[in-house]
């Protein structure tokens, strides 16, 4: 079971969760998320935990416990199928919307090419 564990500090490594997870299970991986521009830590990571009833277990145990002083968040990670597409719904839908050239900027028009080249001339 793939386990997310959120509310890390920067100082906690993947080898700090296998050990606080080690006493459940057998780990098959364990990760600390970074971002990929910077490397710095993003503050979770995951563990995956075999057999499933441990990781239950590990999950109840765990979850609120104190490292490097930050209270832990464990819960089992779900991944979530993408939301639908919405249809790609404007809020003028239904309504007639303006076109950009027939709105009037606080009663001032903006000047035309020709316009222009009679104030300059």
């Amino acid at each position: 079971m793939n386990i997310f564990v959120g509310n890390l500090t920067a100082a906690v490594t993947a080898e700090d969760l296998r050990r606080l997870f080690g006493g459940y299970g057998t780990i098959i991986n364990a990760i600390i998320m970074r971002d990929t521009a910077t490397g710095l830590p993003l503050g979770y990571g995951h563990v995956y935990l075999v057999p499933e009833p441990a990781a239950c277990e590990a999950i109840i145990n765990l979850h609120n416990t104190m490292l490097n002083g930050s209270r832990l968040s464990v819960r089992e990670c779900v991944y979530r199928a993408r939301p639908e597409q919405r249809m790609k719904r404007q809020w003028w839908r239904g309504v007639e919307r303006r076109v950009a050239g027939a709105r009037r900027h606080n009663d001032y028009t903006v000047p035309t090419q020709s316009s222009r080249q009679h104030q300059t001339g």
